[in-house]
């Protein structure tokens, strides 16, 4: 029976805790592959804690792709890549990802809503505005009364105000267990910015590999900076290895925590496989897109990849438009230490693109604590709106309806039991003043997982008094 001191914990939760501890053995090799974990309830009377602290940390592990849950026998260890990586630089299988305590992108083709609609679930929402509105409205008019109008007005590094690149250091570091130097942290007007910014870095001639299915434009972008773009597919665990290593790709993009579309977090022995890929070949890397993470409804936000990268292979990317508003135009990237230096000699001489004024007031915010009450507070009412759509849905269409992958970012994927193709449901939905969007319309070539109609539903955009109808409406529809 695995024993652990439930005393020793400090200031951690008894559940995060469990989890670190067998994640930990797991990753030193004490607990080996295909070992069975104690049952949940025998478990809990050895270490002096309630079932659902050793529940709580046996999912964070599953989801997390650690264990795998067999129905009827238990919980066992996946298979983990170990050791030394052949290639140029060295990856193990590292231990320094901290997990922390809880806290998509546009789809292609989607016009503005019309003001007919009762509802587009088909990109991301804008049901944030009144909150943001508010909220931000408060911060710059604090920002604007306390801070000299020297630094409000006055000249920025291109890298984006030094304030900022500290707070979103500390940020980081309290929220995401990333411990990041602010010198190697770019800010810029959204993340097409830091593409480019991205392309800039790494050069032209470089083939990037993107998701299949994956965020609608995003070769397009990569191909107008002068780049290559290949599509690579994800399959259940996340980028398929295999495929990307006969792209002939040399950076990956890939959103490891929260996969879009599909919604699936990348499991930790993909995870390292790509690390292991990157290690290959000198001039290879990830892009980590890091889009939603502060948005997990179930468990401890899953950690980054560039947490766990002991190589320098990871650029990581994340913006502020899911919390916020996408019209802030607010993202950041991270860049390993190695880099800083030719990412300061390739774009060092560009002029920052995010207002100065909007990076004192978020720097403020970040500092002060009141992004994270925001957060907190908006993160409540997208789940009131998700859990009210899908109690909808279930009470509309019973077991014709299944939801997938709905505890993490601000949109789920439904899978419907209907004769009927995804293009004919989605148009007697719009019909009747709900736009959706098919799983397919992310796809390039990857073939869908089975028949079923799928759509991508992005709910926060949503009220949860319209729940009932725009399920009403999908009812119908299906």
């Amino acid at each position: 029976m695995l024993s652990y001191d439930m005393t020793a914990r400090g200031e951690a939760s008894r559940y995060e805790y469990l989890y670190r501890c067998i994640r930990g053995d797991i990753l030193e090799g004490r607990i080996a592959e295909g070992d069975k974990l104690p049952s949940k309830r025998r478990f809990a009377e050895h270490l002096g804690v309630g079932v659902v602290t050793v529940e709580a940390a046996y999912a964070q592990l599953a989801a997390e792709g650690y264990l795998r849950a067999e129905e009827r026998r238990g919980y066992f260890v996946e298979r983990l890549p170990r050791g030394r990586v052949q290639g140029t630089g060295a990856f193990v299988a590292s231990t320094a990802a901290r997990a922390i305590p809880s806290r998509p992108s546009v789809a292609a083709g989607c016009a503005a809503p019309a003001r007919s609609l009762l509802a587009d679930l088909s990109r991301p929402g804008t049901g944030a505005s009144a909150e943001v509105g508010a909220f931000w409205t408060r911060a710059l008019r604090s920002c604007i009364a306390h801070e000299r109008y020297e630094d409000l007005f006055g000249p920025q590094p291109a890298w984006g105000s030094e304030r900022l690149r500290q707070a979103i250091a500390a940020y980081l570091r309290g929220a995401r267990g990333m411990d990041v130097d602010p010198a190697c942290i770019y800010v810029g007007a959204g993340a097409q910015v830091l593409y480019s910014v991205v392309v800039k870095l790494l050069g032209a001639r470089r083939t990037f590999a993107v998701e299949d299915p994956g965020v609608p434009g995003l070769a397009a972008f990569y191909e107008g900076d002068g780049a290559r773009a290949t599509f690579v597919p994800v399959d259940a665990e996340g980028m398929s290895a295999s495929a990307l290593s006969a792209s002939g790709a040399s950076v990956a993009h890939v959103t490891p925590s929260h996969q879009f579309p599909t919604g699936r977090p990348m499991t930790v022995a993909r995870r390292y496989e790509l690390l292991g890929w990157a290690c290959e070949a000198p001039d290879r890397m990830i892009v980590e897109d890091d889009y939603d993470w502060e948005f997990r409804f179930a468990g401890m936000p899953i950690p980054a990849l560039a947490s766990v990268d002991a190589t320098g292979r990871v650029i990581y990317l994340s913006t502020f438009s899911k919390s916020l508003s996408s019209a802030l135009r607010m993202a950041y990237m991270v860049v390993p230490p190695r880099l800083a230096g030719a990412l300061d000699e390739r774009v060092g001489y560009v002029t920052n693109t995010l207002s100065v004024i909007d990076q004192v007031t978020l720097a403020r915010t970040l500092e002060s604590g009141a992004y994270e009450r925001h957060v907190a507070r908006w993160r409540k009412q997208q789940r009131e709106v998700r859990d009210a759509l899908i109690d909808a849905l279930s009470a509309e269409l019973g077991g014709t309806v299944a939801i997938e992958e709905a505890d993490s970012g601000l949109h789920f994927v439904m899978a419907l039991d209907s004769p009927a193709s995804e293009a004919d449901i989605a148009a007697r939905a719009l019909a009747a003043g709900v736009k959706l969007a098919g799983l397919s319309t992310y796809r390039h070539e990857a073939p869908a997982p089975d028949g079923r109609p799928r759509f991508v539903v992005q709910y926060a955009g949503l009220d949860v008094d319209a729940a009932h109808e725009v399920a009403r409406v999908i009812a119908r529809a299906r």
